[in-house]
């Protein structure tokens, strides 16, 4: 008998697997309102890109990250800054046909005696019913089930650049080639922001030997974002770097030292 094992998986980047559906129109979805009154609406575009018709599951869920641990998910209302029970969809449950693009409306009204200056958030979770199907191997089939994150974001007022903090900085060596370095950036204001990060890395005497990749996430108020930052080419010896974190507003650096065994 062949054994079956079934595990969920979250998406934040579409085509990670061969998914029956996709989304179409981005994973973060930013409004910005003057008053704390304000009603803020917005659709999500998904697609059946499958022969066959699907089924798609509708729900709301917090996202938090807070320094050091992982990402997690609670019920609705869980933190002061989540949308709660404001945040709404026109649908919870859907069959999608075969080829279909179908739109997800959701809306937000927030109650002004509740809301103050600063960022409030949720995730809308849009799950697939039918598991992802893949080959058997060694005699056991693996069943994915996809969910994607699709971050409903709303600053209340005139938004102000965060205040960001290096946590944590650590450099962990992957192979003799290859090592990871992840920089924990915490947001110390009320507004979200998202970030980019990179690293530049000089030799003893100050001459520029390479700049990494853009690699961008997203920062809530209070709470930490971890970036991984792969680091290679280098030969063995002592670098001086520096971090960027780019908000697009204003930019925050921190020297470090790596050494390359």
């Amino acid at each position: 008998m062949k054994a079956v094992i079934r595990f969920i998986l979250l998406l934040f980047l579409p085509g990670t697997l061969q998914a029956s559906v996709v989304i179409l129109n981005g994973l973060t979805h930013v409004h910005q309102v003057a008053t704390a009154n304000a009603r803020v609406q917005g659709t999500i575009r998904v697609r059946n890109e499958n022969a066959r018709e699907a089924r798609i599951l509708i729900y709301r869920q917090d996202l938090l990250a807070a320094c050091g641990g992982v990402a997690e998910y609670p019920e609705a209302g869980s933190h002061p800054r989540s949308l709660g029970n404001a945040l709404k969809t026109n649908v919870d449950e859907r069959i999608v046909g075969a080829n279909e693009e179908y739109e997800i409306t959701y809306t937000a009204q927030l109650d002004p005696h509740k809301v103050s200056t600063g960022t409030y958030w949720q995730v809308v979770m849009i799950e697939v019913a039918e598991p992802v199907k893949e080959q058997p191997r060694a005699g056991i089939q693996v069943n994915s089930k996809v969910r994607y994150a699709i971050q409903v974001v709303v600053d209340v007022g005139t938004y102000e650049g965060p205040r960001l903090s290096y946590e944590n900085v650590v450099f962990d060596k992957v192979t003799s080639k290859q090592g990871l370095l992840k920089v924990m950036l915490k947001n110390n204001g009320s507004f979200a922001s998202r970030a980019n990060v990179v690293l530049e890395v000089y030799d003893t005497s100050g001459n520029k030997l390479k700049t990494t990749e853009p690699n961008t996430r997203m920062v809530y108020p209070g709470y930490c974002s971890t970036y991984e930052i792969p680091v290679s080419d280098l030969s063995k010896g002592k670098y001086d770097c520096v971090i960027i974190a780019d908000t697009g507003k204003d930019l925050f650096g921190s020297n470090i030292a790596l050494q390359i065994e």
